[in-house]
C-alpha cells in the first residue's frame, strides 16, 4: 500500500510508524559484496547538483526534510543508497532505492530515465 507525503506526515505526527527496520539476510556472496559497498554521502556535494534539486522538487521535499546518514539518505518514505559498484540498473527493494552516484546518473540518459520512472511508480 502506498501513501502520499501528506498522509505520511499525518501518521508520523500521530506517532504511527509505517515500517520497521529489518536486518537483511544475505543469501549469496554477490549480495554480500553489494551490501557492503555503499558510498559515504556528502550532502553538501549533493546539494550542489541540479539533478538532486530536481529530484527533491519532484518528491516535494526540501533538503531540511532529509535525514542524512553516513551511507544513505532517509527521505521519509524510503531510504536512498548510493552504491560503489558500477552498474547500469537502478533498484528498488523494500522501501530502499539503490543507485549509482548522482554524478554517474547525470551522465547517463538511460539511468536518468530509470530513476524517474522508478520514483514515479513507487512514490505515487
Amino acid at each position: 500500500m502506498s501513501i502520499n507525503q501528506h498522509q505520511f506526515e499525518q501518521l508520523t505526527e500521530m506517532g504511527i510508524s509505517l515500517w520497521q527496520h529489518r536486518t537483511r539476510e544475505i543469501t549469496n556472496d554477490k549480495n554480500s559484496a553489494q551490501a557492503n559497498c555503499y558510498l559515504d554521502i556528502d550532502l553538501n556535494v549533493l546539494a550542489s547538483l541540479q539533478l538532486f534539486h530536481d529530484i527533491l522538487l519532484a518528491l516535494k521535499l526540501t533538503i531540511g526534510e532529509i535525514n542524512h546518514q553516513n551511507d544513505h539518505l532517509d527521505l521519509g518514505l524510503f531510504n536512498w543508497y548510493f552504491t560503489a559498484t558500477p552498474h547500469d540498473k537502478i533498484q528498488w527493494h523494500e522501501q530502499q532505492l539503490l543507485t549509482p552516484s548522482l554524478t554517474e546518473i547525470s551522465k547517463s540518459p538511460m539511468l536518468k530515465k530509470q530513476l524517474w520512472q522508478l520514483l514515479t511508480e513507487q512514490t505515487q
